[in-house]
């Protein structure tokens, strides 16, 4: 069979810190480009468990692929399923791509999986052209779909696919501790994630991803682990338990892909640093066996001690992205990110001490901060706290969360939008922020001040310039000036730079 797989274009994503004019400050490529990584574990997990299938993988973010351009190639190839994967705020470009899709071929099985099926399942399956949906982690499932597509054999009782007929008979799952308890149909799951096949990047090894805060354009993503079991007020992440990856096995791919010509490496896990004595195993893996790499990931200031970032430094840890969030003890208790500042402030001085670079994430628009001079107290704080970058949002109010609750219970919000847009998304839906003593106007307003105020330090740009080691990180970094230096009403214009070879 013929079995494309589609990260489709953004062309229509919603935009979460609009201006005036409804434009965005910030796009998510902004930030770089990154493989979609549980769509390629996907097309892995088919290809080596089937034989004779035709495969065709297409990352429309990353290769700028349009929705024109991905109407010619799907009838060039003519596929008889199409796996789309997806979040809900581009579900009006998954929607366009199953559409084009069934206006060229009728007969195609279009599935959606992703993010928003498992938030969505029940307005997910209703979409116009979808044929059906997976519902949590689709390796398994989806080969089993396509299995039975491929035999002509009923998949409706196929753990985590769901169809408009079958998902009317599922039965709501009991309590289960591995998920968010807004899960309410039963999702697929990989228990033993080192027998999942390594993510096949000759899918997409035409493709040079990057970060605007890397050192090289040939970057490989990877995951250690699934899941998070933290309990933050602000974050959706539907699976809790964490399953972590043996190191050999991590390793192993790691080798892999050097051997592709891969250089930089970034985990992209919820969360890579569960403890520090998984930052110290994976280091003995990696001087066991002689690897140099480049290497950073998202973690949390609880899971590092000085001993382990200092062993970390010496096997090539290049930089850690921090979540932040806030500049106060009480900003972090209400937000439920069980650390301190002062926690904050040690780390961060170990990392500086280190020579590793950090990253701070932070968001702004939070409900304890009530006047401007809140906002701007923050901001400072990150200001003192001196990552090497620091990465600014306005708190997004996500549905099955409990800063979404809190909000609806304050009257802020509307409740059910969410769930009105997931029947029928439309191109002029926006998402809801923190308004009870600032309109989004104000906060976009700030969110431009925050970047301009950490960035355009003098003695920040002298160190930025003093530290660039590459062609590349000198694109990434006229880049980002270009992009912070656009006027309020027109921050939505691109530019277009070329990439250094």
């Amino acid at each position: 069979m013929k079995i494309a797989f589609i990260n489709p274009p953004d062309e229509n994503t919603v935009v979460e810190f609009p201006d005036e004019n409804g434009d965005s400050f910030l796009e998510a490529d902004d930030y770089g480009y990154f493989p979609p990584l549980g769509l390629l574990y996907v097309a892995s997990y088919l290809e080596a468990n089937t034989k004779g299938h035709n495969i065709m993988f297409l990352d429309c973010v990353a290769e700028q692929i349009s929705h024109i351009e991905l109407r010619k190639r799907l009838e060039e190839f003519n596929p008889d399923v199409v796996g789309l994967t997806s979040f809900t705020i581009s579900l009006y470009d998954c929607v366009k791509v199953a559409k084009t899709t069934k206006s060229i071929n009728p007969n195609t099985h279009v599935c959606l999986g992703g993010h928003h099926p498992i938030s969505y399942p029940n307005e997910a399956v209703q979409l116009p052209c979808i044929d059906s949906i997976i519902v949590g982690e689709g390796e398994k499932s989806f080969t089993d779909l396509v299995t039975s597509l491929e035999k002509s054999e009923d998949y409706t009782d196929i753990l985590g696919v769901y169809t408009r007929e079958s998902i009317k008979r599922a039965e709501k799952p009991k309590k289960d501790l591995r998920f968010l308890n807004t899960v309410i149909v039963k999702p697929a799951y990989m228990d033993e994630v080192d027998k999942i096949p390594f993510p096949n990047r000759k899918f997409i090894e035409h493709i040079n991803y990057q970060s605007i805060i890397g050192v090289t354009n040939k970057l490989a993503t990877i995951l250690s682990s699934r899941g998070c079991p933290y309990a933050c007020t602000f974050c959706n992440v539907p699976y809790k338990r964490y399953r972590e990856r043996s190191m050999e096995n991590l390793v192993d791919e790691i080798e892999q892909c050097l051997e592709l010509g891969y250089k930089e490496f970034h985990f992209y896990d919820d969360l890579f640093n569960i403890n520090e004595k998984k930052i110290m195993r994976f280091c003995d893996e990696l001087e066991k066996r002689n690897l140099d790499i480049i290497w950073d990931f998202r973690g949390r200031v609880n899971g590092c001690t000085r001993e382990s970032l200092a062993r970390a430094k010496k096997m090539g840890l290049r930089m850690i992205s921090f979540g932040v969030e806030t500049g106060s003890d009480e900003g972090l208790k209400v937000l439920r990110k069980a650390t301190t500042i002062s926690k904050i402030q040690q780390t961060f001085s170990w990392c500086h001490e280190l020579g590793i670079k950090t990253v701070a994430d932070f968001m702004l628009g939070l409900p304890h901060e009530r006047t401007r001079q809140d906002v701007l107290k923050n901001i400072d704080f990150v200001i003192r706290l001196n990552p090497t970058y620091a990465q600014f949002n306005i708190m997004t109010l996500y549905p099955h969360t409990e800063a979404y609750d809190q909000a609806v219970a304050k009257n802020l919000i509307v409740d059910g939008r969410w769930q009105e847009f997931a029947k029928n998304p439309t191109k002029d839906f926006y998402v809801d922020h923190w308004e009870e003593f600032m309109p989004t106007s104000e906060l976009v307003k700030l969110h431009h001040l925050a970047y301009r105020k950490f960035y355009f330090r003098p003695s920040y740009i002298l160190r930025s310039l003093l530290g660039i080691r590459s062609a590349y990180e000198i694109y990434a970094k006229v880049r980002g000036v270009l992009k912070l230096m656009r006027p309020l009403k027109a921050l939505n214009r691109r530019i277009g730079l070329p990439l250094p070879s």
